[in-house]
Order: structure tokens, then sequence, then C-alpha cells
């Protein structure tokens, strides 16, 4: 925020006269500075640091994004979150380093100096909710002429992310539509869909560790499933989170509420086991993969489920990537296949 400068008034001016000082315009004060490698220095207002790009608002370029690895210098009067590699999270002002490639945050006579190799995210205190929120929104289509096939595929994921807590929101829906013959030679409209949708939650503790609780449920016609409920609680601990990726594995117990076509409904306790891996500093493209697998310790069934999104940025926060699903079941039912995959070529649009 820009400040009144006294320099531009009377009263400035003869306070510094009666001071005996030179005038100082309390604007350039007040102003952060942010100094490359290449010794170019920006003055304006430090937005925040997330996936390896440093937001930068100046008054002739707007908000700027600059990659972490060409900053040498960042000084802010202003009170900022700093959270490092092992998750743990700093408050203070950004005073000047005494070396290049070094943070020094500082609070009540505290002075804590960290490696730039080792800061993941950088948060001014005045930015709000949005600021911890990251999430992406696709969509995908396709059209067959020879038998009027047409499928569309929507995909979004939204979250925040704070010092202690973690939140998701994850959607899915596909239907795809076909002209068909029937025994009778009678050409009728095929349509199959599929839809899923799951709410997850985290608590951290010490940084690397959270206690998660999650919610899905989803629907499938090509395995003839109605609808899989399952209510998941677990642990999961955070491997790998820096300026490119984050890498995770996690543990739990769910239960297991389905319910296929023609079938009583079933419920069952399973063993989760999964990865997330999500990669954002391979040049323009964004990886995100995560996988899941259910056992059923009763009768030895296995279920895996695969999500993965490779994503180009084309333009700034607009994409075009390629989403895969592959989802396998040691033990379907008799009127269902034992895999299912979809994979589509999509556009989207990102935010973080």
């Amino acid at each position: 925020m820009r400040l009144f400068s006294p320099c531009s008034s009377l009263l400035g001016v003869l306070l510094a006269i009666a001071c005996g000082t030179s005038t100082v315009s309390l604007e350039a004060q007040e102003l952060d500075r942010v100094t490359f490698l290449s010794g170019v220095t920006l003055e304006g207002e430090i937005k925040q640091l997330q996936r390896g790009t440093l937001d930068f608002d100046t008054e002739e370029m707007d908000v700027v994004g600059a990659d972490w690895d060409e900053i040498s210098a960042l000084t802010s009067p202003g009170r900022f979150e700093v959270t490092d590699v092992e998750g743990e999270v700093y408050f203070g002002t950004l005073v000047a380093p005494a070396q290049p490639r070094t943070l020094v945050v500082s609070e009540n006579g505290v002075t804590v100096t960290l490696d730039y190799a080792d800061v993941v995210e950088i948060l001014s205190i005045s930015q709000g909710f949005l600021a911890r929120t990251s999430g992406f929104l696709d969509v995908g289509t396709n059209l067959a002429r020879a038998n009027n096939l047409f499928s569309i595929l929507v995909r979004g994921r939204a979250a925040y992310s704070g010092p202690k807590w973690f939140g998701s929101v994850q959607a899915e829906g596909y239907r795809q539509s076909q002209e068909a013959t029937d025994d009778l030679g009678e050409t009728f409209e095929q349509e199959t869909s599929r839809s899923s949708a799951a709410l997850t939650g985290k608590r951290y503790f010490g940084g690397k560790f959270a206690a998660t609780l999650a919610e899905q449920i989803e629907q499938n016609e090509e395995l003839n499933l109605d609808r899989r409920i399952l209510t998941a609680l677990g642990g999961e601990y955070l491997l790998i989170r820096n300026q490119s990726m984050e890498l995770s594995f996690g543990l739990g117990a769910v239960l297991n509420s389905e319910q296929y076509a023609g079938e009583e409904r079933s419920e069952s306790g399973e063993i989760n086991v999964n990865a997330g891996f999500d990669a954002f500093d391979i040049g323009d493209l964004n990886v995100y993969t995560a996988v899941n697998s259910y056992t059923n310790p009763s009768d030895g069934r296995v279920r895996i489920d695969i999500d993965g999104r490779i994503s180009w940025e084309v333009f700034s926060d607009f994409f075009i990537g390629l989403n895969l699903i592959e989802k396998f079941d040691s033990q379907p039912p008799a009127s269902a296949t034992d895999r299912d995959f979809q994979y589509g070529f999509t556009i989207g649009w990102s935010w973080s």
C-alpha cells in the first residue's frame, strides 16, 4: 500500500529543516525490495512465494512472477509467514541479509536466517484467505463423426493450505454418448457416465506428519457401480516439500459402502495405502499423480486407483494437458470388468 509522503507537503519540508536533516521519502522507506542475481532491484510489494515463484507487485508492471532461483535478496517492513522444507513456520519482517540468497526473518528481537534452498513458502500476513488457496479447472471433449460419438470431461480441484491445516475438494465428471445398434438393427443413443467427488482434511503436526480425514463418493456406469462411499481416517508423512515438488505417503483405515446394479449394498473395512506426487518446476510442465490402493483383509480383494494430470502452461495460468484415470478391481462383480481407464486431452485454468 502506498503511503502519503511528507516530502510533498510544506509541513514535511519545514520539519526536515527544523531537524537539520535532508528530506527522505517515507514512501520509499515503506516499499518492499527484490534484488535479482543480475543486480536489478525492483520496489513494490511482495505478495507471496509459492511453488517456486515469487509474486511481486510493481506500479510499472503490476504483479509479476519471478523464479525463486533468480532472486538474490528480499527486504520488507511488512510482516510475513515463512515456511521451510521441514515444515517449520516463522513470522516477522524481512531484513537485509548479510549474504546473498539468504532470507532473514526478524520479530521481537529474534532473528532467523534461512538459506533460499530451505524456503518453501512466503505469505504476507496482510493477504487473506484466497492467497492460501490453489486449484485447477479442466475441460476436455471429443467428437467422432463415424459413430456420432461425443464425450465431455470436466475436472476441478480447490485446496487451502495453512500452517497447521489443509483442506481440499476435488470433483470429476465424464459423460459419453454414441450411436449403437441393437439385435434388431435399430439405432439408439447409448450413454455412459462416471463421476466422483472427494473432500479431504489434514491436521499437520511438526510440519511433516498429518492426521487425515477423507470422504469420497463415486458412480461408474462402465463398472455397473451405482454408488460407492468411502470414509477414510489415517496418517500422512510429507517426505519431500520444496520449491519444485511435493511427495507424500499415507496409511489409513477405510469404511467402504458400495452398491452395484442389481445387487444388495455391502459394507467392508479396508486398508488404504496411498502416495501423492506433485511436481511444478519442470520447465512449463506440471505433473500431478495420486495412487490409492484398498485391500480388504477378510477376502483379499484389492482395488487400485491411479489419478494423473500432466499440464503445460501455454500462457499465464492457462494450460493444455493430459488427464488419465486407471481403476483396477481384483474381484469385480460378475457383470463388471476388472479394469477401467480414461485418457483425455483438456484445456484448463489454474491458480496458486
